[in-house]
């Protein structure tokens, strides 16, 4: 019954936990309330239409044909809601039953086409026709793998015969309708994939799984039966006798049954006879007396305890406002707090750069954010750019440049040092090149003055000769001066421009740095400190 997509009642189950032998081994019990139409006994006899009283008037002729399943005279108490017939007494009424509402679904869920469904299938329904004794000559199991076209018939019939004996077949004109129509009564969800033309030929290998499906589900209907109709499995008040119906429990439809019991025994007294039915106006007086004692009674309780709820909510929802101006005057904390990191994030970007007009490469982004504390939803609170996909990432990617832009300065530093201390090599190679001359202009000057003291007064020539000396020596120390103060000049240009580039170099740096490293702790500090009181603002709603 249950895995194989077949409705089950939902009143059904007091005792699952006990096993009972198998259902179609149980006679079904005859303490339930037969319907206005009879039903199945435990020898299972055709059903009669109604028990004649103790009276000696002639019974009239019934307006209603005797048939049986699908709107008869004999009908079944699981059949009793599945079809409208003339008369809307002694069914189960549509909105209690189990068979009420959209029964029928388009798409088949049980695996039919699987080998071993199949046989499970095959086997349970063996079982059921072997222990029923059904009539169909040589049964066996292959039969249920490749049936013929009468063998189905058979097998369909006995089992519909098993649910309702009282059934009389051959009602439409071609089998396979009444087949439809009967399944349509059983509520079978897949009827509408069903065809005829399967029905025509239902041991073909397509038609087969789907009909086998069907015979299946119809005789685990046939099984369950006599579990649903013991009332000490299935509590439905539909199948108590109306003596044994609780008057202390809201029963839904008890107005149906009570005038179901009233047309019940009425329309008895009716058909053989009787026109005045005092006894059956009593009955209904003291029923419905009862029950409006027991429902006062069910009322002034359910009162009471509507009472002592109301009470509990006044007192729940006093904690509860007392509670929301906590969480009010929290929340009202909490924003002012939010509202100070907004304040102190738009500082910062402006002091920093990013707003209102934001560096290259981040012009397309808005750095600044609004705090809107009105709003319900606190995801809206923060309005701007997303901190975590949008601002954070660009803050990172700037410190990225700059770091970038840092690693170029240095670079270009250590170029600068290598291009100064080339220059300082060559003024060393310059100054050790000048002095042998300056040795040589020290050993030419003692000479000069040498012969000086020596010669005194020297002919023409030699006057000549120390006049050409004179010149080679001023020639040569004015080369040597020039070359020195040259030098000594561009030392001293180089000298300049190195300080000055190392003192740019330090200042920049420094200065990056400390922008940088100020910028980051700011804007981690900010994040942190947002995200967790968005969080704990967030969840602080949720909890009250």
């Amino acid at each position: 019954m249950y895995g194989t997509g077949i409705p089950v009642p939902a009143t059904a189950s007091k005792r699952r936990a006990e096993q009972p032998p198998p259902a179609y081994a149980q006679p079904p019990s005859n303490r339930m309330r037969m319907s206005i139409a009879g039903g199945a006994g435990p020898s299972r006899p055709p059903s009669a239409f109604l028990a004649p009283p103790s009276t000696g008037y002639a019974p009239r002729q019934s307006t209603y044909g005797s048939g049986g399943l699908g709107g008869s005279s004999g009908q079944n108490p699981l059949l009793m809601s599945a079809r409208k017939d003339v008369s809307q007494y002694g069914k189960t009424p549509m909105k209690n039953s189990f068979l009420a509402g959209n029964w029928s679904i388009s798409r088949e869920t049980r695996p039919i086409k699987d080998r071993a469904y199949q046989a499970m299938m095959q086997r349970e329904i063996f079982d059921y026709l072997t222990f029923q004794r059904c009539g169909i000559p040589n049964l066996a199991l292959k039969t249920l793998q490749t049936p013929t076209n009468r063998e189905f018939h058979l097998i369909f019939q006995f089992v519909i015969t098993d649910i309702d004996p009282s059934y009389v077949f051959g009602r439409e004109k071609k089998p396979e309708d009444e087949i439809i129509m009967l399944l349509r009564d059983l509520r079978y969800p897949l009827v509408d994939t069903i065809s005829k033309t399967s029905l025509a030929a239902p041991g073909s290998s397509s038609a087969w799984p789907t009909l086998l499906a069907m015979l299946h589900w119809v005789v685990t209907i046939a099984k369950e039966l006599p579990k649903w109709l013991d009332p000490d499995i299935c509590n439905d008040y539909n199948l108590l006798p109306i003596e044994e119906l609780p008057f202390d429990v809201e029963i839904p439809n008890f107005p149906e049954l009570i005038a179901c019991e009233y047309v019940f025994n009425a329309y008895a007294q009716y058909m053989y006879g009787h026109d005045e039915f005092r006894e059956q106006d009593m009955e209904l007086e003291n029923m419905v007396e009862r029950k409006n004692e027991a429902e006062a009674s069910r009322m002034n309780a359910e009162r009471d305890r509507l009472k002592r709820v109301h009470e509990e909510l006044l007192a729940k929802a006093s904690i509860s406002l007392r509670a929301a101006g906590d969480v009010e005057i929290l929340s009202e904390k909490r924003a002012n707090e939010v509202d100070a990191l907004a304040s102190k994030y738009t500082n910062l970007i402006y002091n920093t750069g990013f707003a209102p007009r934001p560096p290259e490469p981040f012009h397309s982004i808005n750095f600044q954010v609004e705090f809107n504390p009105a709003t319900e939803n606190p995801s809206e609170m923060v309005k701007g750019a997303n901190m975590r996909e949008v601002i954070h990432p660009a803050m990172r990617k700037t410190l990225e440049m700059t770091s970038s832009a840092r690693v170029e300065l240095e670079n270009e530093k250590l170029e600068e040092d290598n291009k100064l201390d080339r220059l300082t090599q060559e003024c060393e190679g310059m100054m050790e090149d000048a002095e042998p001359k300056e040795n040589q202009l020290r050993v030419l000057q003692k000479r000069y003055e040498d012969l000086k003291r020596t010669v005194g007064a020297e002919t023409a020539a030699a006057n000549a000769e120390a006049g050409k000396l004179e010149r080679d020596i001023g020639e040569i120390q004015a080369s040597v001066a020039q070359s020195k103060i040259a030098l000594q000049s561009r030392k001293e240009r180089l000298e300049v421009e190195y300080t000055d580039v190392m003192r740019k170099t330090e200042h920049l740096k420094e200065e990056t740095k400390d922008k940088i490293s100020f910028e980051c702790n700011q804007m981690v500090n900010f994040k942190r400190d947002v995200t967790k009181l968005l969080e704990d603002l967030v969840l602080f709603a949720r909890d009250n």
